[in-house]
């Protein structure tokens, strides 16, 4: 005689009693005590010393050098209190606002001009064979110091047609030569163009780093479903490099917010004051006519302009370490 069957019943999923779940913790930095405090200060001292002799008087000293009519070089320089004259006359004096607006243009046009050109040259190398060598001689002018590469470019510029390279190609063309720096038309250009150049193969290569990043997996995934290489590009290559994009265009406007050498070399401000910057403008002011107050109060002004720009970029990096 056969036994009825216990019968089983499913678990109740209010009895089941939930694993709690790992979280990660971040350590916590330990505080330093009372008997490590002379050990830190041997180790860090020097540094800091060094970073408030360097960095943080001549920036205190700046901004209260901005405050203050300067006349002349020295501690013993004579000056005379004139509260916010000096930031006004920033914004008053007509060569001080062509120095404004050529700061703006050369954020406006070399930034996005620099990160597209990175952009479009990572994708193209990553399809070449000869890669590395590409990215070599694209990187080529990194090396290179802004001032050697003004010489270059003020050379490849110039007037006559048996030095100039751009005059010689227009000589074969039977087209008149242009003075690409005499010419307050064409200067400005001619400098963003040299810039654009220098900078270019820093983000070449990180930006290829980035594409390199990217699992091959999605791009295979996305042409099974269909995607065609502008898709693919616009859709998964760039939204997934814009992290990278975003460093590459911060650096570059941080640059080029305080350009000096190139346009120095190049133009020295010229034609008829057409290419000054702010970082000219203020190297003029202090040490060309020994008007301290004023060229401090410019670069308390390129100060503010690149700080937040900076805060940008550290804000980021500190986003992109959290993940």
């Amino acid at each position: 005689m056969d036994q009825a069957q216990p019968a089983i019943t499913p678990p109740n999923t209010s009895s089941v009693t939930a694993m709690p779940t790992a979280t990660t913790r971040r350590p916590r930095r330990r505080p330093i005590g009372g008997g490590q405090l002379p050990a830190a200060l041997v180790f860090i001292g020097p540094a800091l010393i060094l970073i408030g002799i360097l960095i943080v008087y001549p920036a205190v000293k700046t901004i209260y050098n901005s405050f203050y009519q300067v006349n002349g070089i020295g501690i013993s320089a004579p000056t005379v209190f004139v509260g916010w004259q000096n930031y006004s006359d920033v914004f008053t004096d007509p060569n001080l606002q062509t120095a404004i607006k050529n700061n703006i243009l050369w954020i406006v046009i070399v930034t996005p001009l620099t990160v597209v050109l990175g952009v479009i040259f990572a994708v193209l190398f990553d399809k070449v064979r000869y890669e590395a060598v590409a990215k070599s001689i694209v990187f080529i002018p990194m090396a290179i110091s802004a001032t050697a590469a003004g010489v270059i470019w003020t050379l490849m510029y110039a007037d006559d047609p048996n030095i100039g390279t751009f005059n010689a190609i227009l000589n074969w063309f039977h087209a008149g030569p242009i003075s690409f720096l005499g010419n307050s038309t064409f200067a400005d250009w001619a400098l963003f163009g040299a810039q654009i150049w220098m900078s270019m193969g820093f983000a070449v290569v990180v930006l290829s780093a980035a594409l390199k990043s990217i699992p091959a997996d999605i791009n295979e995934a996305a042409l099974i479903d269909g995607a065609n290489a502008w898709q693919i590009f616009s859709r998964i290559t760039v939204p997934l490099m814009w992290p990278t994009v975003m460093v590459i265009a911060t650096l570059t406007m941080i640059g080029v917010i305080k350009v000096f050498d190139i346009v120095i070399v190049m133009t020295g401000g010229g034609p008829a004051g057409s290419t000054e910057v702010l970082a000219t403008r203020m190297y003029e002011e202090a040490f060309k006519f020994f008007n301290q107050g004023q060229g401090s109060a410019i670069a308390v002004i390129l100060l503010v302009a690149v700080l937040p720009v900076m805060a940008l970029n550290i804000r980021r990096f500190q986003t992109e370490g959290q993940r």
